[in-house]
């Protein structure tokens, strides 16, 4: 009995020293799974617009990389403070926040928390934990400028933000630029509905433009954007718009989208810290860094030459022919 315990033990230790160590197994490393906390802007989920393209970027980079995520609804200063510090107190290896309103909540929290990660989406924040990824809008909007004043018959255009902020600006500023450099007889008004959640203050403000001769209405105004959609169908007008493709919401009404690609910025991120190279500071985003986009447009209203001319004017702004003015 003594013998073949002693045969056991032999056998058993025999066995172990053929195990890897787990010093030496990448096992722990190839299962690493990155949590993600995104604090969303206003308009939320369902926006077809800015949160929607923040989730999709979400939502493919936990088909590549298994990443787990949370989402939160964004709210008052003081809720969206209170969701970043349980993102940070819970562990979560990189927190982002959409949108210029989460600029202060993201400012105080990554103060409190230097050790975790951080990013914020379309506002500038400078801290050592933080990276922010901006986008150069004007380059787009030119184009989409350019592209109402080849479609507008009354010779005046519209061009609608949420709020008075700086990305909305700079898209003010590029699509009025368009314009102007495609048909300078062409009359664009800009307006702020005031906010980015409320469609019927969308549905309200371009009724009142379509009834004072605009014919096309560039959407800047994301969840209000869907009221601005809603008057062009009611009045059979055009609406062109920053978010994804909403053409089947209003087909013949909507000519199509320039899509500001958050989702492209949230990818970006995720791999960074999945890579270990997390970068602080500000990058910024335009048609060269394929952050923002084109179409796809209506085919019955947006001609094949229309279309060239886009091509022509885009290499133009990403060659450097074309100086666009951010504001």
């Amino acid at each position: 009995m003594m013998l073949s315990l002693r045969r056991l033990s032999f056998i058993l230790v025999v066995v172990i020293s053929l195990l890897p160590s787990a010093s030496c197994t990448p096992v722990e490393e190839q299962t690493r799974v990155l949590n993600v906390g995104l604090l969303l802007g206003s308009g939320g989920l369902g926006d077809r617009s800015f949160n929607d393209s923040a989730h999709a970027g979400l939502l493919e980079a936990q088909t590549k990389y298994n990443i787990r995520f949370e989402t939160v609804a964004s709210g008052s200063k003081e809720a969206n403070i209170d969701a970043l510090r349980l993102f940070a107190r819970s562990g979560y290896d990189l927190i982002i926040a959409v949108a210029f309103e989460n600029l202060e909540p993201l400012k105080i929290v990554a103060a409190e928390f230097p050790g975790v990660k951080f990013a914020g989406i379309d506002f500038e924040l400078a801290a050592p934990n933080v990276s922010s990824i901006v986008y150069r809008e004007q380059e787009a909007d030119f184009l989409m400028g350019a592209l109402a004043a080849m479609l507008t018959q009354t010779k005046k255009v519209c061009v609608i933000g949420g709020t008075d902020i700086p990305a909305i600006r700079r898209i003010i500023s590029g699509f009025t630029q368009g314009a102007a450099y495609q048909d300078p007889s062409v009359t664009v008004i800009t307006d702020f509905a005031g906010t980015f959640a409320d469609p019927q203050v969308g549905l309200a403000l371009a009724l009142k433009r379509y009834g004072e001769g605009v014919d096309v209405i560039h959407n800047a105004a994301s969840r209000t954007g869907l009221g601005i959609i809603q008057a062009a169908q009611q009045t059979g007008k055009l609406t062109i718009g920053t978010s994804g493709d909403q053409r089947y919401l209003a087909p013949g009404n909507v000519v199509g989208n320039r899509p500001k690609r958050v989702d492209t910025a949230v990818l970006l991120l995720i791999e960074e810290v999945r890579d270990d190279k997390f970068i602080a500071g500000t990058r910024s985003l335009g048609l060269k860094e394929n952050g923002l986009s084109l179409g796809p447009f209506d085919t019955n209203l947006v001609t094949p030459q229309m279309v060239a001319r886009l091509d022509e004017l885009k290499q133009k702004v990403i060659g450097g022919l074309i100086t666009i003015l951010a504001e």
